[in-house]
């Protein structure tokens, strides 16, 4: 899985990734972070699960579901807290807030919105079920890959196939890009017509 370290995330949509929509790295020049996903179900008026969470995710991506809510369950504290506990990184289909903080840290955030307000400390959503994240499934386990262009999620049953194609797609890729740095047209590579 180490060759994830150096495929972004658009050749991995390209070989049968599943994108998360609408979810966008905080971090406008993310570089790639790849892990496996511990999941998080909560409403968007409970960050308390999701900062939870952080002590289980030693070397694993946090990925919530907060049914894409304007109400932050994360930001500075927990990506502070999330930095030194080892957690990869976070993904939210929902908001984040103290966006200085987030870049300040480099720690690699990703969320639908970016808001001021928060929830409270609730505590009462789910860990480690399969969820929703921007508008696909996403279990327990799951690869998760993000980027400076989004966030993708890989099945541990595709995994292989997925990096088969992605092997394919880059052999491909630079054929083309060695016959346009030689001076052909894309378009004529491409036979477009």
């Amino acid at each position: 899985m180490r060759i994830l370290k150096e495929i972004s995330v658009p050749n991995l949509c390209d070989a049968g990734a599943r994108i998360l929509k609408n979810i966008k790295p905080i971090i406008p020049d993310q570089k790639i972070v790849f892990g496996e996903a511990i999941t998080v179900k909560t409403s968007g008026d409970d960050w308390g699960t999701v900062v939870n969470t952080i002590k289980y995710a030693r070397n694993k991506i946090i990925v919530v579901d907060t049914e894409g809510a304007k109400t932050a369950v994360w930001g500075g504290l927990a990506s502070t807290n999330a930095k030194l506990k080892g957690v990869i990184a976070i993904v939210i289909d929902g908001s984040v807030r103290d966006v200085e903080d987030i870049k300040s840290l480099k720690f690699p955030v990703f969320s639908k919105y970016t808001v001021p307000n928060a929830g409270k400390p609730l505590n009462n959503g789910e860990v480690n079920i399969p969820i929703v994240c921007g508008g696909e499934v996403v279990n327990p386990g799951d690869i998760i890959v993000g980027d400076c262009n989004g966030v993708v999620v890989i099945g541990r049953d595709k995994i292989n196939e997925v990096i088969e194609n992605v092997k394919k797609i880059k052999q491909k890729e630079n054929l083309i890009k060695d016959k346009v740095m030689r001076g052909m047209d894309l378009g004529d590579i491409l036979k477009l017509e």
